[in-house]
Formats: C-alpha cells, sequence, structure tokens
C-alpha cells in the first residue's frame, strides 16, 4: 500500500489530501491570498478622533535660558520610547502629544526631558487641552520673581487679580451697574504666566477661548471681530497691569476669562451688570 505523507495544515490540507485521494485535478500550491482589506483603525493619530494635549512655554537650563535647537522629549509613564520631541525656539517650546497607538495615555503622567536630562514640572495628559509649562533643568535655578506690588485702583474702578503663579482669578465674580461706563484694572500678578482678561457673552467662555486659540499669540489669543467678546485687555507679561474701561452691557450674568490656550478652564468668573 502505498503511504502518501501530507505536510499541510488546515482546511488547506483536508483539501489537498481529497483531491490526490479521488484522482481529482492540480492541486494548489499555496493557499489564496486574502484580497480584504484590513480596516482602517486610528488611534489618535493626526487627523483622527483624539484630540492632542498641548504644551507651551519657556525652557530653563542651569538657571539661564536655553539656546535655540536644545531638544525637548516627552515620555508617557510606562513607556520607555519618547511620545512627542520637539527644540526650542526664543527660549520657548510647543509640543503637541498625539496618542498615536492602542496605548491609553488619558489621565497619565507626562515626563519631559532636556537635552537628555529629566526636567521638571510632569504633567498629566488630557485630550484637548493646551497647558502652559515652563520647564526646568540642572542646578542654579533661575533668580527669584518677587511678586508685583499692589496697584492703585482709581476711585470707581473694579479691580481684579490673579492669585499668583496659580491658573485663577482672584475673585469668583463682578459686579457692576447695566448702562454704566467703568473700569477694570487687571493685575498680572504671576511671575511666570501671561494672562488677559476677557469678558464674554454668557456661556461662551470655552468657545471664545478656543476661537483664540486659533487666532493664535499675535492677536493676544483673542478672536478678532467676535461679538460674543464685549471687553478685553491685552495679554499681559507677568507683573502687568492694564485698565479696560466699557460701557457694562444690559442687565444679566456674563462671564470674564483668560483666554490664553488651557487657561479657561481654571481662570473664569461672571460678571453681573446689575439694573
Amino acid at each position: 500500500m502505498l503511504q502518501v505523507t501530507l505536510k499541510l495544515t488546515g482546511i488547506f490540507a483536508v483539501v489537498s489530501f481529497l483531491a490526490i485521494a479521488c484522482g481529482g485535478g492540480d492541486v494548489p500550491t499555496q493557499a489564496p491570498q486574502n484580497t480584504t482589506a484590513p480596516p482602517d483603525v486610528s488611534f489618535g493619530q493626526p487627523g483622527g478622533p483624539i484630540p492632542p494635549h498641548a504644551f507651551v512655554g519657556t525652557v530653563t537650563v542651569d538657571g539661564a535660558t536655553a539656546v535655540d535647537g536644545t531638544q525637548v522629549t516627552a515620555f508617557l509613564e510606562g513607556v520607555p520610547d519618547s511620545v512627542a520631541g520637539t527644540t526650542v525656539t526664543d527660549g520657548r517650546y510647543v509640543i503637541k502629544i498625539v496618542q498615536r497607538s492602542s496605548t491609553l495615555f488619558a489621565d497619565r503622567k507626562i515626563i519631559f526631558k532636556i537635552g537628555g536630562r529629566d526636567g521638571s514640572p510632569t504633567a498629566v495628559w488630557t485630550s484637548g487641552e493646551a497647558t502652559e509649562l515652563n520647564l526646568l533643568v540642572g542646578s542654579g535655578a533661575p533668580p527669584a520673581v518677587n511678586a508685583p506690588p499692589p496697584v492703585d485702583v482709581p476711585a470707581g474702578a473694579l479691580a481684579i487679580s490673579t492669585e499668583g503663579d496659580t491658573l485663577k482669578f482672584d475673585q469668583a465674580s463682578l459686579e457692576a451697574k447695566a448702562g454704566s461706563t467703568i473700569t477694570v484694572v487687571f493685575q498680572n500678578a504671576s511671575t511666570i504666566n501671561q494672562h488677559n482678561w476677557v469678558l464674554v457673552q454668557s456661556g461662551t467662555k470655552d468657545e471664545v477661548a478656543a476661537a483664540g486659540t486659533e487666532a493664535g499669540a499675535e492677536a493676544h489669543w483673542i478672536p478678532r471681530s467676535d461679538d460674543r467678546v464685549l471687553a478685553k485687555s491685552g495679554l499681559l507679561e507677568p507683573g502687568g497691569t492694564q485698565g479696560v474701561r466699557f460701557t457694562v452691557p444690559a442687565a444679566g450674568t456674563y462671564q470674564f476669562v483668560c483666554t490664553f490656550p488651557g487657561h479657561n478652564f481654571t481662570m473664569f468668573g461672571d460678571f453681573v451688570a446689575t439694573p
């Protein structure tokens, strides 16, 4: 009895054996190719469904402003390979961290390396946010910057400031009579962050901030010719002060907000126009 040994697998083996046993036709020499294209699965790549988290800020190395070309690299905690990288220009960096694989980034720590050295502080990745984060590395912290002195507020004016270097205003609400002309004196009490003060229609602070991000730094992160914006300061450097004079709108509750990218989530309050 002739024995035939076949080293084939699965369904292809069964079909081949029957073809030989029954004296059938030619036996294919390889399995048919799968012509079905794989599904187009996106895990947050550019154009995908998961927006990135953007970070911007200054870079300080050994107490001095980082030179142009200094490399800034971002790592996700627990992942050995970097997830994003950029270089310093004019002492600042801009980096967008995109979830590029099935690894979940949400609420995980981001660690920055500056020129290959561990920097500080760290951050937490959140889809769709933009965060100002000033990075430091090495010995010799930058010289301390004293908090700005209190501002003399003219009689009848409203005053508002920031809570030091936190991303908060020092007041949750302001109040003025509808139709009156007033001055709001805004002081940026931070020693490291830029801020603005923008009065907007109720419920629009986040939309206005998003439009301001699109307008860019040259517009002070404030959308141009936007009916939702009722009054505004410029973008103030740390320690800066500006008076904003305007006519109070009709009675109702409005919002004030800092529209620097990412600040609108914590820097906002109510502006009440009384009858």
